[in-house]
């Protein structure tokens, strides 16, 4: 009965966090870019689609744009990667949207945190930036706060960076370390 219960509660998990897909519309510009589809929440679909139109608007105006996105879902939250080079911009532009599946909205990564577990996550992911040698914790320069970290999400787990522009190489942390921390276990 044990193991019916458990391939009962794996296989709804998996198809509660299957169900967001996306279709492909581009503007007049030639600028692709994804609409959300989520069928067991229309609204989700709706907040997260106006965010991405609200994040697209520069490239909307400009005269020619080449775009793609990608993304990348772990529980409930997901990141979406879009690209846009536009000829009005003076490089290629990317941008990352992280978005809770249980409201649409925006969050940030401190999101994927039990709120609990916070302080001890932000304290465990700042020994992993110091045993990587990555940042000098003498006087001059305090434990990181969470607004002192930028994330990106990798198949194995998090990439912290210390800089906004993501310019140098990451902390990454995989998911198995960060575990006890999480709000919500992945399969």
């Amino acid at each position: 009965m044990k193991i019916l219960t458990t391939t009962f509660l794996l296989l709804s998990a998996g198809v509660l966090f299957a169900q967001i897909k996306f279709s492909e519309k581009a503007f007049d510009n030639g600028m692709r870019y994804p609409i959300a589809h989520f069928s067991s929440n229309p609204t989700v679909a709706d907040s997260m689609n106006a965010e991405i139109q609200r994040h697209l608007m520069d490239a909307e105006v400009s005269d020619f744009c080449i775009g793609d996105y990608g993304f990348f879902q772990k529980g409930n939250h997901l990141e979406l990667h879009l690209i846009c080079n536009c000829i009005d911009f003076a490089e290629t532009d990317h941008k990352y949207l992280f978005f809770s599946l249980e409201t649409g909205s925006l969050v940030g990564y401190v999101d994927l945190f039990a709120t609990k577990e916070r302080a001890a996550a932000i304290e465990y992911i700042n020994s992993c930036v110091r045993k990587a040698g990555k940042a000098d914790f003498g006087e001059s320069r305090p434990e990181l706060t969470w607004s002192d970290i930028s994330f990106r999400l990798y198949k194995d787990g998090l990439q912290v960076y210390l800089t906004p522009d993501f310019n140098e190489d990451p902390v990454e942390i995989p998911w198995t370390e960060l575990s006890t921390y999480l709000k919500f276990s992945f399969l």
